[in-house]
Order: structure tokens, then sequence, then C-alpha cells
């Protein structure tokens, strides 16, 4: 039995996010047919980078998990390395903007300017940690794959290039300033391997890292649901609203956008009975309002008790590789409402029939909402649709083959 390293900044049934997530589907899944092991941080919470948990090995559902602790963050002195390192992603930016990357990218595919003040930032980062990186250095043959959950964290940006070869990177990008840094010119052109989510992701880093741009394809991930039991279902039904939309995540400023101020107008303006349920831990300041719920962390049947009796689903970032709370609702029969600003919410919108529906602005997210209040049947036709794309495009023996045929061909290569 061969022997497979995921990479990953968080790990653990408390930890919400949707790379975290991926990386522990993806380990479980793997952990049959290999020997897996998770190498992470005691880290938990991403704003204060405190560890919280003693470092060791430790073991979830058949995978073994590494824990190390990172280097102590110096918020100050990382932050003026922020402001000292953003000429050159400003610049690579600004030609993807003007439409002139298949001109420039492909003459100067490989930048090297600003790189070492980036590479500077990246260990001064909160969850860069130099005990899992040495740990990583002396143990790197005997693991046939080391798969890196994530393009923009400090881990994979300095673990990459241990052993490249046979390196998988996983990147979860969006068009974000972090895309273009000088780094990632050498990250994706230089990896074993990239298994990206969706089309949109891997036709926009096709035209950033041109024809550099590592060996690739789309992998994407399944869909895993955990049943909800008949008292959570209750106790959803009981204690919750008839009728509310549902938010499952990190509540932070930069996932919810201006959703939290569009849907109380909403409720200013029309008189319904909807109410906004939010789950996850909370980075921002509270709102109070009575229309607003807050959860709190939940556990994984809990969330599908939640999804299971929701109005809808939302997910209003711009930020999103592929969003596995969409897939989740969708193959549960709920719509999802999402932002027509995030190119994959727009493949997902038009590859799923409409049973994920983007709003472009406050008075169409209004005008979509009252149209699903008003139709009911509407909603059940594209709650179907969302079955349908879910099962016919997010299936575990095909994501799962087309990984271990890429880890397959690493090994074959080093015989």
């Amino acid at each position: 039995m061969g022997k497979i390293g995921f990479i990953t900044v968080r790990y653990g049934l408390d930890v919400t996010g949707g790379a975290e997530f991926h990386c522990r589907m993806l380990a479980e899944r793997i952990a049959g047919q290999y020997d897996v092991e998770v190498l992470t941080t005691t880290v938990k919470d991403y704003t204060t980078f405190i560890p919280e948990v003693k470092e060791g090995t430790y073991e979830l559902n058949g995978v073994k998990i590494r824990r190390f602790d990172n280097n102590p963050f110096n918020r100050t002195y990382y932050e003026q390395l922020q402001k000292k390192s953003k000429k050159a992603s400003k610049i690579r930016r600004l030609i993807y903007r003007l439409s002139l990357s298949n001109i420039i990218f492909p003459i100067f595919p490989i930048w090297n300017y600003q790189k070492d003040v980036e590479y500077k930032l990246m260990k001064n980062y909160g969850f860069y940690s130099d005990n899992l990186l040495n740990y990583l250095k002396e143990h790197k043959d005997e693991y046939d794959a080391l798969i890196f959950i994530t393009y923009e964290n400090a881990l994979t940006q300095l673990g990459d290039f241990i052993a490249p070869e046979k390196t998988i990177l996983i990147p979860t990008a969006h068009l974000e300033s972090m895309l273009f840094r000088s780094i990632n010119s050498h990250l994706f052109t230089k990896v074993g391997f990239i298994a990206f989510n969706t089309d949109t992701e891997r036709k926009m880093c096709q035209k950033i890292f041109q024809h550099k741009l590592a060996p690739n394809d789309v992998v994407s991930v399944g869909v895993d649901i955990t049943s909800a039991s008949k008292e959570e279902i209750e106790k959803v039904k009981d204690h919750f609203p008839k009728q509310y939309l549902l938010f499952c995540g990190r509540i932070v400023e930069g996932k919810l956008n201006n959703f939290l101020d569009y849907f109380l107008a909403f409720k200013n303006k029309y008189n319904t009975d909807l109410k906004l349920v939010l789950t996850g831990d909370l980075f921002m300041p509270k709102v109070e309002h009575p229309d607003i719920i807050y959860t709190g962390f939940v556990t994984e049947s809990e969330k599908t008790a939640l999804i299971m009796n929701s109005f809808a689903v939302v997910n209003p970032s711009i930020y999103e590789s592929l969003s596995l709370i969409a897939l989740e609702a969708l193959s549960l029969g709920k719509m999802v409402i999402a932002n027509k600003k995030c190119n994959v919410m727009i493949e997902h919108e038009a590859k799923s029939n409409g049973a994920l529906i983007c709003y472009k602005s406050e008075n169409n997210l209004h005008k979509i909402l009252l149209e699903l209040i008003e139709n009911p049947s509407l909603m059940e036709e594209k709650g179907r649709a969302g079955i349908k794309y879910v099962s016919e495009n997010y299936q575990w023996d095909v994501i799962i083959d087309k990984l271990l045929a890429v880890i397959e061909k690493f090994k074959l290569k080093r015989l």
C-alpha cells in the first residue's frame, strides 16, 4: 500500500470552511486504498493564529493527522510586508484586466519581480510552520504523492518545491489579487499536477499562466451528505421559522458581501415571513435583528437538517472555486441563490438549468425572492433539476479514479 500526504492549514470535524472540508472528504475516501496522512497546524482560528491543540499525532476516521505548531505571528510586521509586496500583483492583474494576458504572459510566463519579498511575506504568515515543513523535507521520500490544498497559503507556497515531481496542487483559485503574485508563476508551473474544481477555474488559470501551466485537469470533488436523524429534523421544525434562507460557513464580510443589507432592505420593503439563518463561526460584528438568526457552529447532520427545512440556501461570496455548500443544497433538492459577480456560480447556474440562480443587484435579488415565494411549483421543478445536476457531474467514483490515476503516474515515473 502506498502513502499519500495531504497538506492543509486546518483540519478536523470542528473546522468550518469549504477547502478544509474538501481535504477531509478526499483524505477519508482515499484512506481505504492508500496509507493517508494529513499534515496540518495546531490552529483553528484563522484571525488570531493562536495554537488551540497540542502538537502530535492523532487519528480521525481512518486518517492519521500530524499536527505542528505554527511560528509566532507578528501582525504588524506581516501587514508591513503586505504593503511592500503589492506592486507585482497589481501589474500582473492590470495586464489581465486590460485583456493583454494572451500577448504578454506567453512572452513572460515566469515573473521574479518582488518574488523575494512575497516569499518573505509567506514566511511571516499566520499559518507558516517551520516544524511542518522541516518534517516534510525529512520524510518526503516516504510519500508517493503530496497533495496541497489551496494555493495562497504559506504551507503550499513554500512546501510545493520540496518534492514538486510528486506534488498535486488543488488550488481552489478564484479571481483575486493574490492570484497575480509573482510566486504563483512559479507554483502553478512547476508542480507535478494541478487538480482544478471547475472549467471556469481552469480557463482562468490557463489565461494567466499560459503554456507554462503544469499538467492539469478538472478533477473537482464529490458530494457527501451526512444524514440527519428524525430528532434533528423535528428539532429544526420546532425551533426554526417555517420559511428561512440559510447561509453556511464562516460568517465574515468577505463571504456575505452586502447580503445582510440587501436582505434587511427586502424585509423593510415587503411583508413576508422570510427569515435569514446564519450558521458557522462569527468573524464580523453581529447584526441584531429579529429576522436574522445566528446558530453558531453546527454539526454536519444538523446542517443537513437545516438545509432540508430551508426555503433556499444562499452563497453571496464572489470568491469561489466550487462551493461545496451549493452542491450539497442542490443534491438535497434545494435551490441556491448566489452572487452573479462570481464566475463559478454563473457556470453552475447555466449547467444546473437554473437550480442555482444568480442575482446581479439588490433589486434583482428582491425580484428573485418574490418570484420564488410566489411560485412554490417552480422551486420544486428547479429542486429536481439540482438533484440531476449533482448526480450527473459530481460522482465520487469518477473523481477518485482521476486522482488515483495521477498518483499512479507519479509512481511509474520514479521506477
